[in-house]
């Protein structure tokens, strides 16, 4: 029996499945066959479904039409054909479990298997709270994906279900072709239709609408449907016009438009009248209007009869247009679906839908080969081993891998790889089948599914179906059947019943089931131990959890998609016009055009590709020629073009450096497999259908991932190109929404799976590896591994600022490249690749397969049948967006390019101010975005010289890029060009540099008119000049706002405005989508937020700005979030862990962001180090007041700093607390009790405008010191420094800024210098360190006489008396030499010598590496160590490879949480010496891991420190840890830098910084743990017993530490930065800290000045614990926690200024209801909650073993309720230890207590206790959350007990107050009478509401919606004449 008498079965009374029906035909058979003494049972069993059935009809007297199935039985669907099922479903219930009806619809869309699912009158209130899951939710489940549309009246949200309603379901394939865009509800709101849009090929479109005709109904204060319409139609549109005739005007208006626009139609309606004879089915059928057919009706040439239950007349039915073509059709008997209507079932030719292009690339949730469900990767694999096993593939490779000529290895391949490919697609078909998910998995269900299995079998083999009776017995026997063949057949169909009814039991309540499944598996691996199977666990609990939650949250806040793949393009013509192609073939057509067939050529502008060089080097140059470029020994022509030279003469420069085919082509099975297993296999590839899922699923197979490693290393190594490899898939994306133009589209290729993981390998890995290992990776080139664009973004903001500080001219050009990918000449990347590396063989592979592309195309129309390539005289080139070689091969180009850029000397030119580290960079790259920059630090440059130097930099990058087949884009190109011009008063502006005539000018801008242009060179010669922006234009590179000025407000086109404006549009979508509370919380912390914080690190944005330019955005989203908008503005962005909203303080996270990079670059040689270097010395000196400047007052001395990024670090950190320490800046005081000269000025007086002025002319005067302007005598200031100093002299060996001060300052500054020499004369002592001032005099003590530089010249003066000298013209030259001194001018060629200074001591140099070690200071390392043997026994042993230096780490967590300790042990294996050290660390980040690092780290010092001692030290050292980790960590540092949020980088930081350039070798080596728990110590090794011994001299450092004398932290020797949050030292990723530290600054200010709390009670908090606890609080528990502390809760007393209501209690009546009197009420049942909370309470802290004492004094101050105090509860413990707690907490209080603001003293307390504990139950820290976790829950209970009060939906208060309002509507629409209402209307006055203080109140609303609506009526019914249509009788 088909499926449909299956179904009707079901309707007559039997409400079974297909399953059962089948049992059903079983049973039948098997009865059959059965022994006669078994017919009367037999009988019995067989007559009683036709009793049933003939009962049932007798009692219902169902008409037989309606029990019969209308049309064609649907069979199987086959793939060609789009199933669509429609019905009128009567009522959903949205609730997801125990909803029998949900489970009765998704049963019936298993079994079809439709495509569309049309439902009508589903009756649900969508905006209804209570209907929390929408259709997608409802229907969603198994594999197969689904897009859901519904549609209700939105105008009436009364109570959760609503008359009328539509909704549509769309799955599986259907939803390639979906436009979410074209598809849509009815425009009126009222749902009376939703429409789906389907798009395919050709401009083929469908238009699938669902809708429901309102039912007439003459009850005006009714909720029907029909009535919902009238309302709103009266209301809304004052039209009185009958509903119905509205919808078949409306819809006939929508369908009319749609047909005309070239859409085909398929309409379900439930139509409420007639569908032959009335309006509705006329107008669809008319043929001269939409020509539709009745589906059903046509198919079956038999006209429907009744699809009511109870009706006689077809009232529904589907319709469509001639155009779809319907290939089955039925209805379905009544009682087969969900409703009392008849279900439908069309099948429509899926092409006739939507053309005849299947798409080739499966999504990948409709794979059959998913290797996340278990089971399938396992059956895949087996049936493709067995394939690859009987085709003998692995023989045939063999052959071919033998073959000598290259073709037939080719062939041999190709042939090969098309067998593969077969394979593996047989192999996916027979994986699996794929579910729907019908019962969640459970072993309980598991039980009941195997035992219908079981007995279904046993029926079989009664009926002779099953003849392997053993494997039936052992089935049966797993399952608990025992006997299975002696039960008697009526036994078996019992049973089978019963399991039958038991599946059916878990198909509705399974859900249940499966999580309590899945908490038994985590309790499981818990006790086991098992993290990775509670990690696994924990994963599927926290995603079917939160699936429904995030499903919901997208919805609500999608965007227009971006990235889709496009349909209609345009094009422009010679003209510029725009043109459209809006047909699949057109839109083909033109994309191909302009990408396939011209820039994938566009490479053939390369020198390279022209002329001579074209035939000789050819797409791939032979390998003749390729030998003689990378050994170069090639003889250039004359003529070849100069860049092509440069670039090949760099190649083989770099082959020099690489040996050739380093990066090797082998690819072996255990790579291939470690590449596969971390795949994605999501990821879309492969056009010939083999997607990631084979090569993953096929990676847990040795046979099959050895075979697809020789096949691609075959290929490889012969360089031969698989035809499958050169068919790809072009997906054309709209780089931005809403642009279709052909030229701004990026096109990217979804190459074959495998050739592009071989591509990853071969370049990604191996030649990059080449690039980093040969140290051939520049610091220019920010997308390298480790690297981050936004580090980029940050490289520019500090050259800006280094321009902006020095006040230098200077120079930036951005310069785009145009589609770099695709435009590389492969001549040029061939040899570039085998510079580095890459075997030719390889390079051929690859190039030639992109040569060879058959470029087929995706787009919104589907997949082209034809494809795009190569020509007979042009082929295709460029790299391929999409090609896994691409990024790696595009970096080894640019590195190219880079060197030799950088040979003719472009870039900037950098000279730290103070250090003189010279260091040099090109330019700021991140793949084709590329910043030249241009500055000199090494001497003085005029504008003219910088811009001549930018323009030349510039013009050799375009050349170069051109000799590589790219060029710059114009368009996308622009500079800066930098300088400065200075104001009378001294300050300074950046100069105009822009134009030399008026903005109003028409010629301003044109090229004749700019003074500085700047131009770049285009592929044919011909040069195009680039936009010049001015110094305050901010422009967008790496995806942040920059611009040379640093001005950061938020007021123009900058990064703040962008933030602000993505804000916007998140609020927007918010307010749209209805979020609720929780789900807007987390879209902020999980899409906001990472949408806005990229760039942050680059903000130069004031504080203030920070904090200020989003408070009013969040303020839009606080009532979506539960806070009232009115409430303090800085509660929104307060941390909720401080009780405040917690929405993201930009000022913060910008703090967190800005310290984080200042912690990985500071130091390194990294570009931002580089640049982080310039940058602060020049703070250091222009500020010149510290040397540690930013741990001085911002407040006092900001003024003194240029605006730079360092000055909003600086405020930063003196706002929040935050300390920074530098170790690397090499300046001293000069002489002793020298001082910084602006601490002299400030010590005088000087402040504000005149300490500004005064250090204008000191960075002028190019003084920093006191000693600097005094002389050497120490007690008379320098003469010369009271003049203003010669422009072209220099006073300094510092880099000073440019400063040009006005003539008041000077005067001011000579006076300043008088003022200091009065109170600092004579203080100034002997010289201690070597000083940065140019002494122009200097004394031979010898000859006694004066030396004195003039210019060039040194000019002698010979002593004429005591101390007077006089020039001498006669003496001969003499060198400049002598001691530093000082004079007085006497006369032109007399002076009088003041004094002399001796030259600075000299240190002598360390004799051994422990000196070393103790000249770097921070010594505390070194504290315990113990040397055996002379001091030169390490050098020794390192020189003769004999030195095992071992280390171990350990963490006792139970004795110090907070501490970890390290012991290294160096030792000669020759018997040289021995050496070992131990020393504890305190961290926060204090675990086993750091305290290995730690021993590495001190190791590497020492070896530094012997380095240091002989510098040509050669050998090697063993370094040996039980640390896998640590070592692979340690030997494996990248040359600069630290990746970022890398745990531990501190450490690993100083070991990158100052030990990675050893000149001996070190060789690392890994020694199991504790060999010595099972191993006797003469057993073990040398290695393995200096391990042991490390390990236990860590655990006696840590045991030998007291817990109230552990040591601070501290920096490491040679550390060149550390910072300090709350005293604690910064040591991986600081946001946690910084977050705490700078909201604890910030709660403080808030509290103290709101009232909240006192700054003194405020610091008797335990704000950390307290922190901590909300932190793992659910989100809006915080946000009650926020509301109740602020007294921003919606209380009676807050509610009344807004209301005016009541503001008193409605528990006591007596006192005003605050967020404090909610606590305190003396209401009855207020108290007994509250005390029953307090016992609970008392009971928890009893489990937790809390100390005694402690826990009486909680728990009475508790039940006190503010009437004891703390102290008068501890003094009657008699306990002294805890009258610091008693006031401590009394001076907090009891409500704040209550409210988790617990006192310090509370965790000191139990954290004694705990210490004196064997086996405490909770640690300190544990205890302490939990406490206040427990006081928070009391005090919430109280607001429970308070709005259960004021909340009940029958009496409480609000609902009384409601109905108050209610019954006052309600009479006064009573007193008004039959007054302004029409005769027809009166009636409602006589309708029975019914006693409204026992209901709800929804019928009375009703009421007042019609009564309104009737008076509305009678108004437009005097102000109109009547009308022509009027409503039905």
């Amino acid at each position: 029996m088909n499926v449909l008498d299956k179904r009707a079965r079901r309707h007559r009374g039997d409400d079974r499945g297909d399953a059962e029906m089948d049992d059903q035909a079983l049973v039948e058979e098997v009865l059959r066959e059965s022994s006669d003494g078994e017919s009367s049972e037999v009988d019995v069993i067989l007559n009683k479904f036709r009793i049933e059935q003939d009962e049932i009809r007798r009692l219902k007297q169902v008409d037989e039409y309606l029990l019969e199935v209308h049309g064609q039985v649907p069979n199987k669907k086959e793939d060609e054909v789009c199933r669509l099922i429609y019905e009128n479903a009567n009522s959903l219930n949205s609730r997801i479990t125990g909803n029998d009806k949900l489970d009765k619809a998704r049963q019936m869309i298993h079994e079809l298997e439709p495509d569309i699912v049309a439902f009508n009158e589903h009756r649900l209130n969508l905006r209804h709270k209570d209907n929390k899951n929408g259709f997608k939710q409802m229907f969603n489940g198994g594999e197969l994906d689904l897009r859901a549309l519904a549609a209700h009246n939105i105008h009436e949200n009364i109570g959760r279900t609503q008359e009328g309603g539509t909704a549509l379901l769309a799955y599986g394939k259907l939803l390639e072709y979906y436009d979410a865009e074209g598809s849509g509800k009815d425009d009126t709101g009222l749902g009376r239709w939703t429409y789906m849009r389907f798009d395919g090929k050709d401009g083929v479109a469908t238009v699938v609408v669902c809708g429901y005709n309102p039912c007439y109904n003459n009850k005006k204060e009714s909720n029907t449907f029909y009535q919902q319409n009238r309302r709103y139609f009266i209301n809304n549109q004052r039209d009185t016009c009958c509903p119905r005739v509205k919808f078949r005007t409306d819809l006939e208006k929508t369908l009319t438009r749609w047909r005309n626009e070239g859409a085909r139609l398929i309409v379900c309606l439930d139509a409420n009248e007639d569908i032959y004879k009335k309006g509705i089915g006329k107008m669809l059928t008319e043929s001269n209007g939409l020509d539709m057919v009745e589906a059903v009706g046509d198919f079956t040439s038999r006209p429907l009869g009744a699809t009511f239950f109870r009706g006689s007349k077809p009232i529904d039915a589907v319709w469509a247009t001639k155009d779809v073509a319907v290939v089955g059709a039925c209805m379905m008997p009544v009682g087969y679906g969900i409703g009392d209507h008849r279900l439908f079932v069309v099948d429509f030719m899926l092409s006739t839908m939507v053309g005849d292009a299947p798409t080739r690339v499966v999504r990948p949730k409709a794979r059959r080969l998913n290797t996340n469900v278990e089971g399938c990767a396992e059956r895949y694999n087996k049936v493709l081993e067995e394939s690859i096993r009987k085709h003998r593939l692995m023989e045939k490779m063999k052959k071919a891998h033998e073959t000598k000529s290259k073709r037939k290895a080719a062939k041999l391949l190709n042939k090969l790889d098309m067998q593969s490919k077969e394979l593996m697609a047989q192999a996916e078909k027979k994986c699996r089948r794929l579910k729907s998910g019908l019962i969640p998995f459970s072993p309980e269900a598991v039980v009941w599914i195997k035992r219908c299995q079981v007995y279904r079998s046993i029926l079989r083999w009664h009926s002779g179906k099953v003849r392997n009776r053993g494997n039936l017995k052992r089935a049966a026997r797993r399952c608990g059947i025992l006997n299975p063949l002696q039960i008697p057949v009526t036994g078996i169909i019992a049973r089978l019943e019963v399991c039958k009814e038991k599946c059916n039991y878990f198909r509705r309540h399974g859900h249940k089931y499966r999580r309590k499944h899945l908490y038994n598996r985590l309790d499981v691996a818990r006790d086991k131990q098992d993290e990775t199977a509670e990690k696994q666990i924990l994963a599927i609990i926290q995603r079917e959890k939160e699936r429904s939650f995030w499903r919901r949250l997208n919805f609500a806040l999608r965007k227009q998609s971006k990235g889709r793949a496009v349909g209609p393009v345009q094009s422009e013509d010679e003209r510029g016009r725009v043109i459209d192609h809006t047909s699949q073939a057109a839109a083909e057509e033109a994309i191909w055009n302009e990408v396939h067939r011209k820039r994938y050529h566009l490479a053939e502008q390369a020198p390279i590709c022209q002329g001579n060089l074209r035939g000789e080097f050819g797409y791939c140059p032979p390998p003749r020629i390729a030998e003689s470029i990378l050994d170069g020994s090639y003889e250039f022509d004359d003529d070849i073009d100069p860049a092509t030279r440069e670039l090949l003469e760099e190649i083989a420069l770099i082959r020099q450096k690489i040996p050739k085919n380093s990066a090797s082509w082998l690819i072996n099975r255990k790579k291939w497999q470690q590449v596969w297993k971390k795949k994605n296999e999501a990821t879309s590839s492969s056009e010939s259908g083999l997607h990631f899922g084979h090569y993953k699923a096929g990676a847990e197979s040795d046979l099959i991932s050895q075979f697809h490693a020789m096949k691609l290393s075959l290929a490889l190594r012969r360089g031969v190109g698989l035809d499958r490899w050169s068919r790809g898939l072009s997906v054309m994306l709209e780089k931005k929404f809403g642009v279709r133009l052909v030229s701004k589209l990026r096109a990217i290729l979804l190459m074959e799976a495998d050739f592009n993981a071989g591509n990853k390998v071969v370049y990604g890995e191996r030649m990059l590896d080449n690039a980093r290992k040969y140290k051939l990776m520049p610091e220019e080139i920010f997308s390298e591994k480790n690297r981050m664009a936004d580090d980029g973004a940050l490289a520019k903001t500090l050259f800006y600022d280094v321009v902006r500080q020095l006040r230098v001219p200077a120079a930036i050009a951005s310069v785009d490249a145009s589609n770099c990918y695709d435009r590389v000449a492969h001549a040029m990347a061939s040899l570039i690749f085998q510079s580095f590396g890459v075997a030719d063989t390889a390079v051929t592979a690859m190039l030639e397969t992109i040569q060879e592309m058959k470029f087929f195309l995706r787009t919104a129309f589907g997949d082209s049948q034809n494809f795009a390539g190569s020509t007979i005289h042009i082929k295709t080139q460029g790299l391929c967006q999409g090609n896994g070689a691409s990024p790696a091969g595009w970096c080894v180009i640019s590195i190219t390019i880079l060197r030799a850029h950088g040979k003719k000397g472009h870039g900037a030119k950098f000279m730290a101010p103070i250090s003189h580290i010279r260091s040099r960079l090109s330019a700021i790259l991140f793949v084709d975005d590329t910043d030249l920059i241009h500055i000199n630090m090494e001497r003085e440059e005029q504008l003219v010289e910088t811009h001549e130097a930018i323009q030349s930099s510039v013009e050799n990058w375009s050349r170069l890029l051109i000799a590589t087949g790219g060029t710059l884009k114009p368009a996308k190109c622009f500079y800066h060009l930098i300088s400065f011009d200075w104001k009378p008063d001294g300050s300074w502006k950046y100069a105009d540099n822009s134009s030399c005539v008026d903005e109003d000018d028409e010629d301003y801008g044109s090229e004749e008119y700019q003074e500085w242009p700047l131009f770049v060179t285009l592929p044919d010669g011909s040069e195009e000049a680039i936009a010049h922006l001015e110094p305050n234009k901010s422009s967008i590179t790496l995806g942040v706002y920059t611009c040379p000025s640093g001005v950061c407000d938020g007021k123009r086109k900058d990064s703040l405005a962008y933030i602000k404006e993505k804000v916007k549009d998140f609020v927007g979508s918010v307010k749209t989508g209805s979020l609720r509370r929780r789900q807007l919380w987390t879209s902020v912390d999980c899409k906001l937020w990472p949408s806005i914080n990229y760039g942050l690190c680059a903000s130069l944005a004031e504080l203030a700005t920070l904090s200020e330019v989003l408070i009013k955005e969040y303020g839009k989203l606080c009532p979506a979030g539960g806070i009232c908008s009115k409430a303090n503005r800085e509660i929104r962005q307060l941390d909720s862990g401080f009780y405040g909203a917690g929405f993201p303080h930009l000022g913060v996270e910008a703090a967190v962001a800005q310290i984080n990079k200042l912690l990985m670059h500071y130091g390194c040689q990294s570009a931002v180090g580089i640049l982080y270097n310039l940058s602060y010395e020049l703070m250091i000196l222009e500020v010149g007041l510290s040397f540690q400047p930013l741990q001085l007052p911002y407040k006092s001395y900001s003024t003194l700093l240029t605006h730079c990024w360092f000055k909003t670090l600086w405020e930063k950190c003196d706002a929040y607390k935050i300390k920074v320490e530098t170790h690397n800046v090499p300046l001293k005081f000069f002489r002793e009790r020298d001082d910084w000269l602006m601490q002299a000025f400030i010590e005088a007086g000087y402040s504000g405008n005149d300490l500004i002025q005064l250090g204008k002319v000191r960075v002028y005067q190019q003084a920093i010191f006191i000693s600097d302007v005094f002389g050497a005598d120490g007690r008379l200031i320098d003469e010369r420094y009271l003049e203003a100093r010669p422009q072209e002299e220099l006073w300094s060996t510092l880099r000073f800024p440019k400063e040009n001060p006005s003539k008041r300052a000077f005067r001011l500054w000579a006076r300043a210098l008088k003022e200091v020499k009065a109170f600092r004369a004579g203080r100034l002592g002997k010289v201690i360190n070597d000083g940065h001032k140019i002494w122009h005099w200097r004394l031979d003590p010898e000859s006694n006489r004066l030396l004195h530089q003039a210019g060039e010249t040194v000019e002698v003066y010979i002593n004429l008396r005591a101390n007077v000298y006089i020039k001498s013209a006669d003496a001969p030259q003499a060198q400049f030499d002598g001691k530093p001194c000082s004079v007085q001018t006497m006369s032109p060629s007399r002076v009088r010598l003041r004094g002399s200074l001796d030259s600075a001591p000299r240190d002598d140099p360390p004799e051994d590496f422990l000196e070393v070690l103790q000249s770097w200071g921070h010594t505390w390392l070194w504290k315990r160590i113990k040397l055996t043997g002379n001091t030169d026994w390490i050098a020794e042993a390192i020189r003769h490879n004999t030195l095992v230096a071992v280390t171990d780490g350990s963490y006792i967590k139970e004795i110090h949480p907070n501490l970890c300790s390290a012991a290294f042990f160096l030792e000669c294996s020759a018997g040289r010496g021995k050496l070992l050290g131990a020393f504890p660390e305190k961290s926060l980040c204090a675990n086993a891991f750091r305290g290995e690092l730690l021993g590495l780290m001190a190791i590497h010092l020492i070896l530094k420190a012997v380095n240091q001692i002989d510098q040509q030290l050669e050998g090697s050292a063993k370094i040996v840890s039980d640390c896998l980790g640590a070592l692979g960590r340690v030997s494996k540092l990248p040359p600069h830098r630290i990746p970022s949020r890398c745990k531990h980088s501190d450490i690993l930081k100083n070991i990158l910084v100052n030990c990675n350039d050893l000149s001996f070798e070190r060789v690392y080596e890994h020694v199991d743990a504790h060999q010595d728990d099972d191993k006797e110590w003469d057993q073990l090794t040398r290695e393995a017993q200096l391990n042991c011994a490390c390990d236990s001299g860590a655990k006696r450092v840590i045991h030998g530490c007291a817990a109230d004398e552990l040591p601070r932290q501290r920096p490491f020797p040679l550390e060149s930065i550390c910072v300090f949050v709350e005293g604690e030292k910064m040591t991986s990723d600081t946001g946690s800290h910084i977050r705490f530290a700078a909201q604890l600054q910030l709660a403080k200010q808030f509290y103290n000045r709101h009232g909240v709390l006192t700054t003194r009670q405020f610091n008797q908090v335990d704000w950390l614990s307290v922190y901590t606890t909300l932190h793992g609080l659910p989100r809006l528990f915080r946000v009650w926690a926020c509301k109740q502390v602020m007294n921003i809760a919606p209380t009676n007393q807050n509610l009344a200024r807004r209301d005016g209501r009541c503001a008193t209690c409605p528990s006591c009546g007596m006192h005003a209801e605050t967020t404090e009197h909610v606590l305190t009420c003396p209401e009855e049942g207020r108290v007994k909650a509250f005390l029953a909370a307090v016992d609970t309470l008392e009971e928890w802290l009893e489990s937790v073993d809390t100390d005694p004492v402690l826990q009486y004094c909680i728990v009475e101050y508790l039940r006190g309720r503010r009437a004891v105090s703390m102290m008068d509860i501890a003094r009657e413990t008699y306990a002294p230890r805890l009258a610091r707690l008693g006031q401590s907490q009394d001076e907090i209080g009891w409500t704040r207590f209550l409210e988790g603001m617990v006192s310090k003293e509370l965790l000191r307390l139990q954290t004694s206790y705990i210490a004196k504990r064997r086996r405490p139950v909770l640690t300190a820290h544990r205890w302490i959350v939990g406490l206040i976790t427990r006081l928070l829950e009391i005090a919430h209970g109280q607001w429970i007990y308070r709005n259960f009060v004021v909340h009940d939906s029958i009496a409480g208060t609000l609902a009384t107050q409601a109905k108050e309002v209610l019954q006052a509507e309600l009479e006064t629409q009573l007193e008004l009478g039959a007054d302004g209402l029409l005769e027809e209307d009166k009636y409602l006055l006589e309708v029975n509401l019914g006693n409204l203080e026992e209901s709800n109140g929804d019928t009375q609303a009703y009421w007042l919606l019609a009564i309104r609506t009737a008076r509305e009526a009678a108004s437009i019914r005097r102000s109109t004449a009547p009308s022509a249509a009027h409503e039905p009788p």
